[in-house]
């Protein structure tokens, strides 16, 4: 039979393919991580339509209709089967890609004979048959897209074990470290006050005549943890295998010294390993892995002082993507989120012991890490989470105020922006944006107000820096600046992903991209100025970089680097 659909059947054909294509468009976009949700919902929606269309498709014989509907879900299956992890978003690809393929076969060769035509479509759908069991799913990116290789390509991780040091076995060394941080140290996640900024910094940025010197590269486990810099050593949290690791090595040279295991793995779309940061305060470091063991390290050996469990303190459960609170140091005590319920949302150890000290809150999911403000005088803990925010006094885990902001789809992983000591800045993903706080204290309490709200800035993962004035961040993957006091946009640059460091003294920003590219910016809100750039690392980087005693250290989750920069 020739078949071939009525007019009126061929218009909802067009549109869904339409639809597929632009949920494909949309995927990539910056802002989908807003609303990767209704992306899903709606190509449910699309499919279901599709699948009516089809059978009502008289023109073309039943039999065949299901038939290749059959082989259509098939193929489906299968792919879903292939695929490791299993993920959605992936899947929601495919779908689109097939069906907007098998329509587009058809509305292109509405003169050939039936046979012809069905011939091709099940070319079209064998075809992706074939590609399936050679592709396999290494992560997602900034965008939410799937990062795939080809199955015979060795990942990261398998290269890693494929090499001599991949265990870190037997590493014995001692590490000779100061009490107490240097000014060109780098103590913890994103420097000494969580904010990205690092003063006192200088360095020649003609990197097109001076570029930086590399000084060397290794391979490193995967991971998510930036590197805190203490004196000539660096610590940083990564997986080898099925052991998370803590690991310090040397900033000169990227020898390894000595590696604290946990024989835990955390697995995940996003990517495998460690989320947080390692902190250093008085010659210890206080870390937090991906499936909540938080430990007391001493620094100089990485032998472990004691070992708590968040699963087991504040019985939260393991979150999507993993425990991510860098632990907060303040004065005797160590404070990470947990997501407990029953007010165990927040939890507080005795620095020396490990002993639980306090927990607060109702806030159940987050990716963010504590962070120490002082509001109108007063020293706080604030802690972003799925409820808005939280004030919690350090000693005893009194709730000193909140403001309720729940998120709507997307959790809050970055850091709230401290402008002065009453105003403070929260960024949103999920379309809902970013919000102005004025915090002061009155005599019957602590007084809030909301001063100003935007949807043109939505920051999911990449955190933002504060500069004379003016925000610089990311809406999704797009840097762009902001006028601090008003809200208003200033510009809009290019789509980097990934983070950034603010060196105030040289009124630049460093950032390092998602495709691991680092790039100089001029801290002005007159336009994106770009000064300098350089490829610096391979591999998918969502890392923090750290600049310490005239290095920059860069990592991400296959490998490490270290150069020198100009002076």
């Amino acid at each position: 039979m020739d078949a071939d659909p009525k007019p009126k059947m061929r218009t909802p054909a067009i549109v869904l393919a339409l639809h597929a294509i632009v949920v494909i468009v949309a995927l990539q976009a910056s802002t989908i991580i807003a609303s990767a949700g209704g992306v899903y919902l709606s190509s449910l929606v699309a499919g279901l339509i599709l699948l009516v269309w089809w059978l009502r498709a008289k023109a073309i014989p039943f039999k065949e209709r299901v038939g290749l509907l059959t082989l259509g879900f098939g193929v489906l299956f299968w792919i879903a089967y292939m695929l490791n992890p299993p993920d959605p978003t992936p899947m929601v690809l495919c779908m689109a890609l097939l069906w907007t393929s098998c329509i587009l076969a058809l509305l292109l060769t509405p003169s050939r004979p039936w046979h012809v035509r069905r011939t091709l479509v099940v070319a079209v759908i064998l075809t992706f048959a074939a590609i399936a069991p050679a592709v396999q799913i290494t992560g997602v990116t900034g965008g939410m897209l799937p990062a795939m290789s080809w199955r015979w390509t060795p990942t990261p991780e398998q290269e890693l074990a494929a090499g001599s040091d991949a265990a870190l076995t037997g590493l014995s060394g001692t590490a000779t470290l100061p009490a107490y941080p240097h000014p060109a140290d780098w103590p913890g996640f994103r420097g000494r006050a969580r904010d990205g900024r690092l003063s006192g910094a200088t360095f020649a940025t003609n990197w097109s005549e001076n570029p930086p010197q590399e000084l060397w590269r290794r391979p490193i486990g995967l991971g998510w943890s930036s590197f805190t810099a203490i004196g000539d050593y660096l610590f940083t949290q990564e997986q080898r295998g099925e052991d998370e690791l803590v690991v310090c090595y040397e900033a000169d040279t990227g020898e390894p010294v000595w590696a604290n295991r946990v024989g835990e793995r955390f697995n995940d779309p996003q990517g495998t390993g460690p989320r947080a940061t390692p902190t250093f305060d008085e010659g210890k470091l206080y870390v937090n892995g991906a499936t909540g063991i938080v430990q007391c390290l001493d620094a100089s050996t990485g032998k472990s002082l004691w070992k708590r469990d968040l699963k087991e303190n504040a019985n939260p459960e393991i979150p999507m993507w993993g425990f991510a609170s860098s632990p907060l140091v303040v004065d005797d005590l160590v404070i990470v989120f947990a997501g407990g319920p029953d007010g165990k949302s927040v939890v507080a150890y005795k620095k020396d012991s490990g002993a639980i000290a306090w927990t607060g809150g109702e806030g159940t999911h987050s990716y963010s890490s504590g962070h120490l403000a002082t509001i109108d005088g007063v020293s706080q803990v604030l802690m972003l989470s799925n409820v808005g925010m939280r004030s919690f006094a350090p000693n005893t885990g009194e709730v000193l105020w909140k403001h309720d902001w729940a998120t709507k789809t997307n959790e809050r992983c970055v850091q709230p922006v401290i402008l002065n000591e009453s105003t403070l800045i929260i960024g949103t993903a999920g379309g809902q944006g970013t919000r102005q706080l004025v915090v002061t204290k009155e005599e019957a309490g602590w007084n809030l107000k909301e001063e100003w709200t935007t949807k043109k800035f939505r920051p999911y993962f990449n955190d933002s820096v504060y500069h004379e004035g003016y925000l610089y961040g990311y809406d999704g993957k797009r840097f762009m600046c902001i006028d601090a006091a008003t809200g208003e946009r200033k510009w809009r640059g290019e789509k980097f992903g990934g983070q950034v460091l603010l060196l105030p003294d040289m009124n630049t920003l460093l950032i390092l991209s998602e495709k691991g590219e680092v790039v100089l910016l001029e801290a002005t809100p007159e336009g994106m100025k770009e000064i300098a750039r350089i490829k610096a690392i391979d591999g998918k980087t969502w890392n923090h970089p750290v600049i310490s005693h005239g290095k920059l250290f860069v990592r991400n989750s296959q490998e490490a680097v270290c150069y020198q920069l100009p002076s």
